[in-house]
This record gives C-alpha cells, structure tokens and sequence, in this order.
C-alpha cells in the first residue's frame, strides 16, 4: 500500500508468508519471502530444523513467484545490485541430526551463504555457529558477518565469494547485527551480555571497516541498530523504545516514549522519518513518527500487521 494508507492490494494469499524488513531487492523489482507451502511439507520434514522456512521471490507486483532454494532458510538479504542474496541457514550441519534438533530443544548452529540469482551458484562464506547475521557493503564488495562458535564471538568482514575474511571484534559479550555505514567505511553492532560480569561491556558499538576506531555510542540493551542515509546519525531499537543518537553516542531524540519494544523500525526512503510496528494499542499495527518523535500516527487500520517492508524507491 501506499505510505498515506491507499492503494492497498494483496501479493499473496499464503497465510504462512514471512516478511522481512530487507525483502524489498534494491532496484524495486523483487521482493523476497519465507513460508511453509503444501508442497515443502517433506522437504521440511527432511531437514526438520527449527525457525527455518523456505526462501521464495516474486515480483513487486505479486507475479512470478518461485522457490528460490532446496532447502530451508532462517534468514536473507539482498546485494545492492539486486543480483545476489545472502541467506543464512543450518542445512549442511550434519548437528541437525542431533536428537535435541529434531525435538526441537536444540537450534544448530547455521553458516551464512551468498547465492547468485542468474547462475544460481552459491558459496559458504563464514563458519557454522550461532546468533548469524549479516550486512551487504554498500558496493556489495564484502559482507559484515557475526557468528559465535563455543566461547567466541565476533564481527567478521568477509568478501561474497568467500576467500577472504577478517575478524574486527574479539571479547567477552556476545556481538551481533552488524551493519554498515553508507559509506561502507564503518560497522554499528550491537554488544550482548553473556553474563552478569560482562553486562558492562554490552551496548551498541560503532567500529571501523578495518578493525579500527571501536567506540560505545549506547549503553542500551538494543536488539537493531540501522544507519541514517546521511551517515551521521544511528537508529536504535531497544526494549525502552526508539531512539537517535549521533555517531559520537549523544542522544538526538526519544521518539517513542512510553511504548515498549517497538520492532522493525526502519528510516523512510526519504529519510525524513521512521516507520516501526507495536502493539501498544492492542493489535499489532505500523507506525510512522518524525525524526523529532512528533507526528505520531497509525497507519493500518482494519488489517494487524505481523511483519513489514519498505519499497526502496523514493
């Protein structure tokens, strides 16, 4: 639908479709989602691994849908040139045998792949562990990857084809979500605790593409942290709301006060505000505030929204 709520229409009537806030291709032209169809239900029992659907595009307009793997996924992204897609995924981890696995009490640990759509090749390019995600550059030339296996856990800058990578972080919390200044020469990430003696430790992070430069700019125990367009300023979501800050870690603006956990928050492609989804008014519905926390309005209405996306063009 449009941003002032008309021109609503249905993609998909798959019940059991999954957005994410990064399914929309850059070029406007795709858009990426998870789901469960009839015809997948013995490929998932063949894998049975927790929190992993099957990956699937379609055109914006809803036509062409089609399975893009063999297998499933628990989470993607896409290249900036719209030709390559990241996916994270467990299904070459001979763990998912385990017993815990298939009575789902064990989540094995998952490797970020990168597929290309015209060959449809695909490369493994990080080690299997867990809590993995991951960030295009903007050039789409590396890859920020986080992963933790046994003790360790870090952000990792590696290249799409998988013959080169650096580690940047290396300490006690757990180090998450990486993501990229839109200049590509910084990485924001988010710092988890572990333990109640780290807990000092935790918040978001700010360090430079080549390991350099790594300074707190939030002692919040976020869960997304997402770049401005113009580089200066850092969106933070944590379970006390919404916030801004500069890169230096001062706060610009609460924008959300009094509402809990918001998710998905993401800048508007004119950057001139956020939209985010909440429950704090019962339902879950998406909402757009000002980058000042002014001009609070819902935007579904009738329809409860469980994930969204937003078109890349302006």
């Amino acid at each position: 639908m449009n941003s002032d709520t008309t021109g609503g229409k249905l993609l998909t009537s798959d019940v059991s479709a999954q957005l994410r806030p990064n399914s929309w291709s850059p070029d406007g032209k795709m858009i990426a989602f998870l789901t469960v169809r009839r015809q997948e239900f013995d490929l998932m029992t063949q894998y049975a691994i927790p929190n992993h659907s099957i990956l699937y595009t379609m055109n914006s307009a809803g036509g062409d849908q089609k399975r893009l793997l063999d297998y499933p996924v628990s989470d993607f992204g896409w290249a900036p040139d719209s030709k390559q897609i990241f996916f994270v995924s467990a299904y070459e981890n001979p763990e998912r045998s385990d017993p815990g696995v298939l009575r789902g009490t064990k989540t094995p640990m998952a490797a970020i792949y990168v597929f290309i759509l015209g060959t449809h090749q695909q490369k493994r390019v990080t080690g299997f562990g867990q809590g993995c995600s991951a960030s295009w550059a903007p050039d789409g030339s590396r890859i920020a990857a986080s992963f933790a296996s046994g003790e360790s856990s870090g952000i990792y800058v590696v290249t799409p084809d998988g013959r080169y990578g650096s580690r940047l972080t290396d300490s006690t919390t757990l180090d998450l979500r990486p993501a990229w200044s839109p200049d590509g020469n910084r990485i924001a990430y988010i710092a988890a605790a572990t333990a109640a003696e780290n807990s000092a430790a935790a918040g978001v992070f700010i360090i430079g593409a080549d390991g350099t430069g790594r300074k707190r700019v939030s002692d919040r125990a976020a869960y997304q942290v997402a770049w401005a367009r113009d580089g200066k300023t850092l969106l933070i979501q944590s379970t006390s709301g919404l916030e801004l800050v500069d890169a230096d870690g001062n706060q610009i603006a609460r924008l959300t006060p009094g509402i809990d956990r918001p998710l998905d928050a993401a800048f508007t492609p004119d950057g001139q505000g956020i939209m985010f989804r909440s429950n704090h008014e019962s339902d879950w519905h998406i909402y757009f505030v000002d980058l000042t926390g002014a001009n609070l309005r819902r935007l579904t209405g009738q329809l409860t929204a469980s994930q969204f996306c937003l078109s890349p063009l302006r």
